[in-house]
């Protein structure tokens, strides 16, 4: 997982957005260009070895050999919904994923994938479950991806599923699943984690953070052939906007939740779910 780390960080760029719009944190990425392209088909590629990260537990990955690393990858694309691109989780999930691994201190807690009931279902709950510890303190990262063309069609589907996923039922639920022995990690941190669980702890002390990736297709990117001055405006200008229609949202929070806002615009999102799509068959 290092080396995707490093391509990640090398192909997907932090751009600071100036705004008055501060009312839930933000981070928002882009990629850059090569030869006047703007480098998608380089994170298609990046998705795509991300998979087996993904999809496979940490025992499965500790058995990868030169011998078994084709049938271990086909395991885990097998894992990837049947369903069609244009309706399918998976790809925003893998992008929420390695953005998360690549970016944030937060650690995987479990292969959600591997909990669905049929290939042709999504992943019921949220879309991902890592972990962080901060000077002691246990933080939950509960997430969700909108990996769509529309901003608009991204924020609105949001707000149905943040506000429906944090009621106390949801986090319940969610909490049974991690508590149910599915969790991989290394023997300190499952001691850790398994204390945690087991200490009675109220929902109302325990910390979590719910980072939401948006995906959406960019008037600026699509206008542009390289990261200029001109670029770095119209990108910050484009981003403080949809800043603004986040924080006229509603989000009923209690005080332990926390929402973190991931933007990443890109050129053509069909595209990408297009190429991922044709990998995945290929590989299934």
């Amino acid at each position: 997982m290092e080396e995707i780390k490093i391509r990640a960080q090398n192909l997907i760029f932090n751009i600071i957005v100036t705004s008055s719009h501060n009312k839930y944190p933000k981070k928002s990425y882009h990629l850059d260009y090569e030869r006047n392209e703007y480098r998608q088909y380089d994170l298609i590629k990046l998705v795509r070895d991300t998979v087996i990260f993904f999809a496979l537990t940490n025992d499965e990955l500790s058995k990868i050999t030169a011998e078994t690393l084709a049938k271990l990858q086909k395991r885990a694309w097998g894992r990837i919904s049947n369903r069609p691109a244009a309706m399918k989780g998976d790809y925003g999930e893998l992008l929420l994923f390695l953005i998360l691994e690549s970016f944030y201190p937060a650690r995987k807690l479990i292969t959600k994938v591997r909990l669905r009931s049929s290939l042709g279902d999504e992943i019921k709950g949220y879309d991902c479950a890592h972990f962080s510890i901060d000077a002691g303190e246990i933080s939950l990262w509960l997430g969700e991806a909108k990996f769509h063309q529309s901003f608009s069609t991204a924020i609105a589907q949001v707000i149905l599923s943040i506000n429906d996923h944090i009621s106390d039922k949801k986090l319940k639920d969610e909490l049974s699943i991690l508590e149910s022995n599915n969790t991989e990690l290394t023997e300190s941190d499952r001691v850790l984690i398994e204390d945690y669980f087991n200490s009675g702890i109220s929902l109302d002390k325990m910390k979590f953070k719910i980072p939401i990736l948006i995906t959406y297709d960019s008037a600026t990117i699509q206008s542009h052939t390289e990261v200029c001055k001109e670029f770095q405006d119209q990108l910050n200008a484009e981003l403080d906007n949809k800043y603004s229609i986040i924080d006229g949202k509603s989000f009923v929070i209690k005080p332990n939740l926390e929402l973190h806002f991931i933007l990443l615009p890109l050129k053509t999102v069909k595209y990408i779910k297009d190429e991922l799509e044709k990998i995945e068959l290929a590989n299934k």
